[in-house]
């Protein structure tokens, strides 16, 4: 598919000569990436005073199946761009009649891409990676880091030493300055992509720190310093961005993680007869 801004742009002012309607679409397409990432495809017709029938033709003639997979390679490509204000059309509500909340059916197929991920050589290799080092560091910034509290709770439950870096703790500036020669960075890196975030990824590389990721789409910025990487999709359809899918996959890299970590079973049971007897849980 493509892969850049311009060249998006060149394929989609090639449509202009099919047809009056296609040159409508074309040339509104073309001059109004941003807006049409955010437009659904009845307010692409309306604005373009075409039928809904032609935006369709307009998407499959492109090499889309529809719209919904034009807007999102659309929106892959510009995302970095909105601002939360471009989001407020979220806020509309919907009506009764719509099938789904996009909010909710875009999750629901970022839940089916989880299968083939999940299934792929590149997982293993990131389960392998959570297991093989002394020190897990995660690591993340701004919306990125919020996924780490549930990711380090879970992880520290089946392995030793997984600890926390983000810009207000010391970890973040000891990595970035000297080797850790036991240390392996794991970075959650998801839009808007962090600058202080990718350039700590840079200072942290310059020690030969082993790293992988956790992010978004394979041009994430985070396959200059990351491997494995492990693309997981995110939710955009809303007034922020949705991780269900990124909260389904850790836990099932931490399952897999579990399966092949030795005595696990006697560790958990360490743990729950500690939470027993101090009472960590209420009846």
């Amino acid at each position: 598919m493509i892969s850049t801004l311009e060249d998006l742009q060149a394929q989609v002012l090639e449509q202009r000569s099919l047809s009056t309607a296609h040159r409508h679409i074309a040339d509104f397409v073309a001059q109004h990436l941003r807006d049409v990432s955010l437009m659904s495809a009845t307010e692409l017709a309306e604005v373009c005073q075409v039928s809904q029938s032609s935006v369709s033709r307009f998407c499959m003639g492109l090499g889309y199946a529809g719209f919904a997979e034009f807007v999102r390679a659309v929106q892959d490509l510009v995302r970095e761009e909105w601002q939360a204000p471009d989001r407020t059309r979220y806020l509309r509500r919907v009506e009764p009649s719509a099938d789904m909340d996009p909010l909710i059916a875009e999750e629901t197929e970022n839940l089916k891409q989880l299968q083939a991920i999940v299934t792929s050589p590149i997982c293993d290799a990131m389960v392998q990676f959570v297991l093989r080092f002394p020190r897990l560091i995660l690591a993340g910034s701004r919306a990125s880091a919020t996924v780490i509290p549930y990711a380090a709770y879970f992880l520290s439950k089946i392995r030793d030493n997984v600890e926390v870096a983000t810009p207000d703790t010391p970890l973040w500036a000891t990595l970035a300055s000297h080797a850790q020669p036991d240390a392996a960075v794991l970075a959650f890196v998801f839009p808007r992509y962090s600058t202080v975030l990718l350039e700590w990824l840079d200072d942290v590389s310059r020690w030969a720190t082993p790293m992988a990721a956790i992010t978004d789409r394979p041009q994430s910025p985070a396959r200059t310093w990351a491997h494995p990487m492990v693309v997981v999709p995110v939710a955009r359809a809303s007034l922020f961005d949705s991780y269900a899918a990124v909260m389904v996959f850790l836990n099932y890299l931490v399952r897999q993680a579990a399966a092949q970590t030795p005595h696990i079973e006697a560790r958990l049971q360490a743990l729950e007869h500690y939470e027993t007897t101090h009472h960590v849980y209420r009846h």
